[in-house]
C-alpha cells in the first residue's frame, strides 16, 4: 500500500466559482460554475452517481479500490467500528457568489427521512477569503414554523440573512457548520470542506440562482417535512465563537499533527496542520486520510518510498501505508474520519422539547446536491 496522487477533477455546479481551485490544483480549463472539487471522495453526488467519485491516475474508482481491500485501507479498528467506507467526504470549494441559505439534515432526521446513518455537519478551514467575506451562521432570533414557511415561501432572502449572525471569515479561519443550522457562505470565499459523507441540502433561499429550488430544495420531502431538519432556536454569540478557530492555519511548525477544528467536530472528522520544523519531520500517523499540499514543497517518506511533494497535491492515504513522515518546506492539512476509539454520541435536538408540533429533528442538519 502506498500513497495514491489524486488526479484533478473540478465540478460544475448552479453557482459560480472556481478561479482559486484551479490556482491551486491546475487542471484544464473549466467554466465559470466550476466551485467545487471532491477529494479522494466515495460519495456520489445526489441523483447523479458517479458525478462526485473520485477516480485514480488509471481511471478505476477510488471507492471500487477500497471495497477491494477495506482493512489495508481503513485499518481493522475502523471497520470494524464503522463498516467499509471511510466515513469522510473532503472538498475544495470556491464561492464566487453569496452561496443560498440552506442546511444540511443530521443523523436523526437522515435515519428518519432518508434512510442514511450519516447526516451532514461540515467544516470549513478558511484558504483564503477576501476583505469583505463573511458567512451567515444559525439564527441570532427564535423563528417560529410558520415565520420559516413564509420566509422560504415567499424567497425573503433578506429576511432570512437579517434573522442570522453574519460573521467575518479571514485567511487561516476554521468553522465548524452544525448540521441543522442555516448558513449561506459569502462571495470570495476559498475552503477546504471536510464533512460527512453525503450529498444532502436543503434550500431556504434560491431566487437568481440556476435551481429549481421548489422542486429540488427539499430532497425530494416536501418543504413541509424538509422545514423539521431546520435548528429554528437561536445559537447564542457564545455558541457561534465556540464553532470557530481563528488563525488556525497559522499555527507554528510541530512535529506532528496540530488539530485544526473546534471539539464540536471530533465525533464527525478530523483536520490537522502538518507543517513540518526546519530540518525535522512531521509524523503522519497510520489511517485512512486526504492529505491537501497547500503551499511550498517537501517529502512524504513511507516505508520504503519517497513522494514529493508540492503546492496544489492531493494524495489519498491509506492505512496500510502508514505511519509516514513528512519533511521540507511544506504545508498541508490531513482530513480524516472520526477517530474509531471515540464514543460516538448522539446530536442535541434542534428543536426544543417544549414544541411539539413538528417532529424533533437532532440538533444540526440538511444537504442535497445543492451547494457544498
Amino acid at each position: 500500500m502506498r500513497p495514491l496522487r489524486m488526479p484533478v477533477a473540478a465540478m460544475e455546479h448552479f453557482y459560480r466559482g472556481g478561479a482559486a481551485i484551479a490556482d491551486l490544483r491546475g487542471g484544464p480549463p473549466r467554466c465559470e460554475r466550476s466551485p467545487e472539487e471532491w477529494l479522494a471522495s466515495t460519495t456520489a453526488r445526489s441523483g447523479a452517481e458517479p458525478a462526485g467519485l473520485s477516480r485514480l491516475e488509471d481511471g478505476s474508482l477510488l471507492r471500487d479500490a477500497i471495497a477491494a481491500d477495506p482493512a489495508a485501507w481503513l485499518g481493522p479498528v475502523h471497520v470494524e467500528r464503522f463498516g467499509a467506507q471511510p466515513e469522510l467526504l473532503a472538498k475544495l470549494l470556491h464561492a464566487g457568489e453569496r452561496l443560498p441559505v440552506h442546511l444540511h439534515p443530521d443523523r436523526a432526521f437522515a435515519g428518519r427521512h432518508l434512510g442514511c446513518a450519516h447526516g451532514k455537519t461540515e467544516a470549513w478551514a478558511v484558504l483564503d477569503a477576501e476583505d469583505a467575506t463573511t458567512v451567515h451562521l444559525g439564527f441570532r432570533v427564535p423563528v417560529e414554523r410558520g415565520e420559516l414557511a413564509g420566509l422560504v415561501e415567499r424567497q425573503d432572502t433578506a429576511g432570512l440573512l437579517e434573522r442570522m449572525h453574519e460573521v467575518p471569515l479571514r485567511t487561516g479561519d476554521t468553522v465548524v457548520v452544525p448540521a441543522g443550522v442555516p448558513h449561506a457562505l459569502g462571495a470570495g470565499a476559498f475552503v477546504l470542506e471536510v464533512q460527512e459523507p453525503t450529498d444532502f441540502s436543503i434550500l431556504l433561499d434560491w431566487r437568481g440562482y440556476a435551481i429549481d429550488g421548489p422542486s429540488e430544495g427539499h430532497l425530494g420531502l416536501g418543504f413541509d417535512v424538509a422545514l423539521d431538519a431546520v435548528r429554528r432556536t437561536p445559537l447564542s454569540a457564545a455558541e457561534v465563537e465556540a464553532l470557530r478557530v481563528p488563525a488556525a492555519l497559522a499555527a507554528a511548525p510541530a512535529e506532528g499533527p496540530r488539530p485544526l477544528l473546534a471539539p464540536a467536530a471530533a465525533p464527525f472528522f478530523r483536520a490537522d496542520l502538518l507543517r513540518p520544523p526546519e530540518g525535522a519531520d512531521t509524523s503522519v500517523p497510520a489511517g485512512f486520510g486526504v492529505l491537501v499540499v497547500l503551499d511550498g514543497s517537501g517529502t512524504l517518506r513511507t516505508a520504503d518510498t519517497d513522494l514529493r511533494l508540492a503546492r496544489g497535491d492531493v494524495l489519498a492515504l491509506p492505512h496500510g501505508a502508514g505511519p509516514l513522515r513528512m519533511s521540507g518546506a511544506a504545508t498541508a492539512v490531513l482530513c480524516r474520519p472520526p477517530d474509531p476509539a471515540l464514543e460516538r454520541t448522539s446530536e442535541p435536538a434542534s428543536e426544543p422539547a417544549a414544541e411539539p408540533a413538528a417532529e424533533p429533528a437532532a440538533a444540526t442538519g440538511a444537504d442535497t446536491g445543492a451547494p457544498h
